[in-house]
């Protein structure tokens, strides 16, 4: 815990510095930390309330990962399911989330969330966000009729936003302390365009998102994951609000949970069926053109192996029947793969030795495997294809802890007065899996909780 004790040192000294050189101050209701879904939804909620809300976001927009959100949102007895005539009920919804989570969820929390998931919907349909049930096959997935989700989710409700005189969104501004008087959380020490001054509140909702863009934090909780990739996220997710949190005594909890993807390059994920499939599917080499693992492990297993390496990356190598499945064609185009007619021809433009890469593959295509793969695809044969993957953090499964007020508890089991957390930035929801599309969910189901009790 090294680099994070470091930082909130560093943090205390910047609080203490502003204060003794007398600092300015604005005066709120209600302060809302970071811009991301979780934060907009909150701020909404709480100048709806009538009070008044000041959203600071350290980037220069607002939107955080969730405007990246490609997928869609995970919700249960909507209307949308009504109207498609294809079920997915509140109690299929809690079953897919704790098993996904291995039980290690808080049910209280899921429940909630899974309860209030209907009323989500409706709410983000009022806005103007127009979706659909995707199929009968996948029905936990309400995904837009047409275009890109999350820019779609972002922008609905920072319209909505935008209708409030009563609420001001201030980009470029840092919160880099939370402010506490008497045991209460009372505002946060701000850096601006213009410098630093005092944001003093009645209340405040941390909604800073996860660790996705701080591997070293990552490392510290969760040393399987050292040197993970940061390409999957948005500048913004460096830890922020859980290092603000700890400093004020609160408690996190699920911290060593992240969903890693073992297949990850320019930005995107890959489907493990690309290297674990029967039938049809590839290998992993390292960069001196050798086998190092079973590729049929868990993705988080398999990524944490591949990490391992020196490099920290490895390359997928498969044939044509692989490239043609849609897992496969995404691959191929978005990773840019290397395409050759003989296994030399490849090794020449992945910088292998073309023996190794050759004896590599050979091995494999007569059943040689030291590493007890169970599920052996067919042999690999012409024409070649090999993608270079770097292991990426997808979503921060733990976080702060807060209870069914999304009131941030502290270390000694307590609630703290004033400070609310909502999104990636908060934990409970989901132990060791994450169903897609929850976490826009929890967005809209937890920001809402936070900023209503915060403007009480």
């Amino acid at each position: 815990m090294k680099i994070i004790k470091s930082l909130i040192a560093l943090t205390l000294v910047i609080t203490l510095a502003a204060c003794s050189t007398g600092s300015k101050v604005t005066k709120t209701d209600v302060l809302v930390i970071g811009g991301g879904g979780a934060g907009l939804v909150a701020s909404v909620t709480a100048a709806e309330a009538g009070k008044n809300v000041i959203l600071v976001e350290k980037m220069a927009a607002v939107g955080g990962n969730t405007i990246i959100s490609a997928t869609g949102i995970t919700a249960s007895d909507t209307y949308l399911h009504t109207e498609a005539g294809i079920p997915f009920t509140k109690e299929d919804h809690f079953k897919r989330t704790m098993e996904t989570g291995k039980n290690l969820a808080n049910p209280e929390l899921v429940n909630i969330l899974v309860n209030s998931s209907a009323d989500a919907v409706q709410w983000l349909a009022d806005l103007g966000l127009k979706l659909k049930v995707r199929s009968d096959k996948e029905p936990f997935w309400l995904v837009p009729v047409e275009g890109h989700y999350g820019s779609q989710f972002v922008g609905v409700i920072l319209n909505k936003a935008n209708e409030f005189k009563n609420l001001e969104i201030r980009t470029s501004s840092k919160a880099l302390e939370l402010l506490v008087e008497d045991g209460k959380v009372v505002g946060a020490l701000i850096e601006g365009p213009e410098g630093q001054y005092e944001i003093k509140a009645k209340s405040v909702v941390l909604a800073t998102g996860g660790l996705n863009n701080n591997p070293e934090m990552i490392a510290e909780y969760n040393a399987k994951y050292a040197n993970a990739n940061t390409e999957m996220t948005t500048a913004g997710a460096t830890g922020d609000g859980i290092i603000m949190a700890l400093a004020v005594n609160a408690n996190l909890i699920d911290m060593e949970y992240f969903q890693m993807r073992p297949l990850s390059i320019n930005g995107d994920w890959y489907n493990e069926s690309i290297v674990n499939t029967e039938d049809v599917s590839g290998i992993l080499v390292n960069f001196q053109g050798q086998r190092f693992v079973n590729e049929t492990l868990a993705p988080k297993a398999l990524a944490s192996e591949i990490l391992k390496t020196p490099e920290h990356s490895a390359y997928a190598v498969f044939d044509q029947r692989v490239a043609e499945t849609p897992a496969g064609k995404k691959f191929v185009e978005k990773g840019k793969a290397f395409t050759a007619n003989t296994i030399a021809e490849l090794a020449v433009l992945m910088s292998i030795d073309a023996a190794v890469l050759e004896k590599t593959i050979n091995d494999y295509n007569e059943g040689v495997d030291p590493f007890e793969r169970t599920v052996l695809g067919q042999v690999i044969q012409a024409p070649y294809y090999a993608v270079i993957t770097k292991p990426s953090n997808h979503y921060t499964m733990g976080g702060i802890q807060v209870d069914a007020n999304a009131q941030v508890i502290d270390k000694q089991g307590n609630p703290i007065e004033g400070l609310y957390a909502a999104g990636e930035v908060i934990g409970g929801l989901y132990g060791d899996g994450r169903v897609a599309g929850n976490n826009t969910l929890d967005d809209v189901v937890f920001g809402k909780i936070a900023g209503s009790n915060a403007a009480k």
